[in-house]
Formats: structure tokens, sequence, C-alpha cells
């Protein structure tokens, strides 16, 4: 094969990844169900990257003693079933103010309900002490800003201000980051 062929093969065979890929967040986007997050501030600035919001979610970090955990896992502290990596599958409910809440950690994939995929990236606590925290990742925790704006969103939070995201989630529970609110409104860019 010359190389021309192969350099047109090679950068057709790119362009269908990354098309892909925006098709695959497009489709969540288009199909799932939104929720509000709250987040915890971080710091926003990357020298490689530009400015982006590091974004910690409550939902981050879970206490098993106040969410219960499927298949009879209900003791508070109970560890055995969790380690570093594995997936879990955060089924979300909706408190009074209309934000996505942790109800019911799952092992294996809920049926028909609204839930997150996630990673769990550290364990917390311990078991004597009935005090476990799961740390977990869902993929959605940096959002890109123009440049110069990330400073200004973390300065907003640091005011006191409320910094939410809202997300989408698509039937298997991946979640697509849809817009930033301050204060409820959304973030302009």
């Amino acid at each position: 094969m010359n190389p021309k062929k192969t350099f047109y093969i090679v950068t057709v065979l790119w362009l269908l990844v990354f098309t892909g890929f925006i098709a695959y967040k497009e489709y969540t986007l288009q199909t799932g169900t939104e929720v509000v997050l709250k987040t915890v501030p971080v710091d926003p600035r990357d020298l490689f990257r530009g400015d982006y919001v590091i974004l910690n979610y409550e939902i981050s970090r879970l206490d098993l003693a106040e969410v219960p955990t499927e298949n009879n896992l209900d003791i508070p502290g109970e560890t055995e079933y969790f380690d570093y990596g594995d997936r879990i599958y955060l089924g979300l409910g909706l408190d009074e103010d209309g934000y996505g809440v942790p109800d019911r950690i799952y092992i294996e994939k809920p049926k028909d309900r609204l839930y997150l995929t996630g990673t769990i990236v550290g364990i917390r606590g311990d078991t004597r002490t009935e005090k476990v925290t799961l740390l977990v990742e869902y993929g959605i925790e940096s959002y890109f800003v123009p440049e110069g704006r990330g400073r200004d969103i973390e300065k907003e939070r640091w005011d006191g201000k409320a910094v939410d995201v809202e997300v989408v989630v698509d039937s298997r529970g991946n979640a697509v980051i849809k817009n930033l609110l301050i204060d409820g409104g959304e973030v302009e860019f």
C-alpha cells in the first residue's frame, strides 16, 4: 500500500473515532434524564490544559452508614463488597429542592430507575467504628471554560454562591454535563 493511501485511511479512522465520541455525548444529551448536582469548591487552573473547573460533588463521598446498599448489604461500615477500582451504580432520588441525592448503592445495574455509574477511587474510614466512606468518580469531574473564567467561577463559589451542575444521565448511568449553574442561573460563555 502506498504512503498516501495509508495516510488517508488513518485520517479517516481518526475522524470516525472523534465523530463517534461526539455523537455518543450528543445522544446522551438528547435522550437522557436531567439532574442537578451540588458541588464543593476545588482549584480551577491547570497550566497545560487552560482554565477549567474541577467539580467535586456531594455524591462523590458516600457514607455507608447513611446510604444503603443492595442485596442486604445495609450493615453500616460494610466494605467487604467494595474495593478500589470497583464499578458501582448510585441510585438517585430528588430532595425537596430538586437536587439529585444518593438513595442506594448498587453493585449490579439497577432496572427501571435513575442511576449514575461510578468507579471507587478511595475508601476512607474504619470498619470497627462503622464510619466508612467511599470516594467515587463519575466521569464528570472537570468542566472546561473559556480562558480567565475558571477563577471567576471559583471566586463566585468562595463568595458563598451555590455552584451546581446540570447533568444528563442516559439509560446506562453515563452522565454528561449540560450546564454550569451559579445560584440557579445558567453560566453563559
